[in-house]
């Protein structure tokens, strides 16, 4: 269900982002369609987790105490690191943000938080594995590439319409490169508290359609906006996360 609402969200969000813009009746809508990104992603995350569990099948994610810690502890952990970047310009840079997208908490919109979750466990989901320390490094490794190919698209286009503002020049389209270093490193360090992802052709596959899609908005809106660097490493971000699905489906079925 959270599936079903997540992309018709998804769709009438993007045909007013590329056209018209978001009404300001619709302002509210920004910030659920983070909530909405970040559940769409638990849900695939922890789908995953209960069809491989051998207790009861009936209990869903959102009872599993596993999915609350994760959400908090991620939720908390963006949330903090958010706050210190806007207080103190690190490990960001200095910024700004607007209300686009809802009520702040201490200078940072609470939604923020969701955003934390939808790109790390979109992320995760891309990276697979996790099981024992040496999988979960390399996981972590994994995630903070794909989370910081995503905010080259993501932050450009959102210094460029305003939805956060970013102090002085330079960068790569105004937004400094401490900032993709350390979505980098965040990306990763939050990925340590996502469980194992098992492989599972059906849930990789729209976790890889979740990303894609997510990447290739921003993409047109790039272009749009004449970042023409961030539409080209959206477009690689596409064709990558395509790849990266093509291959491990072809290693499960060379594993039998």
């Amino acid at each position: 269900m959270i599936q079903l609402v997540y992309w018709i969200w998804y769709s009438i969000g993007a045909v007013l982002l590329l056209t018209i813009g978001v009404p300001d009746a619709l302002s509210f809508s920004n910030g659920l369609f983070l909530i909405l990104y970040a559940l769409s992603a638990i849900d695939l995350i922890f789908r995953n987790y209960e069809k491989n569990k051998l207790s009861d099948r009936s209990v869903r994610w959102w009872r599993e105490p596993l999915m609350w810690l994760m959400a908090i502890v991620i939720w908390t952990g963006g949330m903090a690191v958010e706050w210190v970047g806007v207080h103190t310009g690190w490990p960001f840079g200095a910024y700004t943000y607007s209300h686009i997208f809802g009520p702040h908490l201490f200078a940072v919109p609470f939604t923020l938080g969701f955003a934390w979750i939808a790109v790390v466990g979109n992320s995760a989901l891309l990276s697979g594995g996790g099981y024992g320390w040496k999988s979960k490094a390399m996981r972590a490794m994994k995630t903070g590439a794909w989370a910081l190919m995503m905010d080259l698209v993501l932050d450009p286009v959102a210094h460029h319409r305003g939805f956060w503002n970013w102090e002085g020049a330079g960068g790569f389209y105004g937004v400094p490169w401490t900032n993709f270093i350390s979505w980098f490193v965040m990306g990763g360090l939050l990925s340590f508290f996502i469980p194992p992802i098992p492989s599972d052709p059906v849930i990789q596959r729209r976790g890889k359609t979740l990303y894609q899609m997510f990447i290739l908005l921003f993409g047109l809106l790039a272009v749009q906006a004449g970042l023409y660097g961030s539409g080209m490493i959206a477009a690689l971000g596409i064709l990558l996360a395509e790849g990266r699905h093509q291959y491990a489906v072809r290693k499960q079925v060379s594993a039998f």
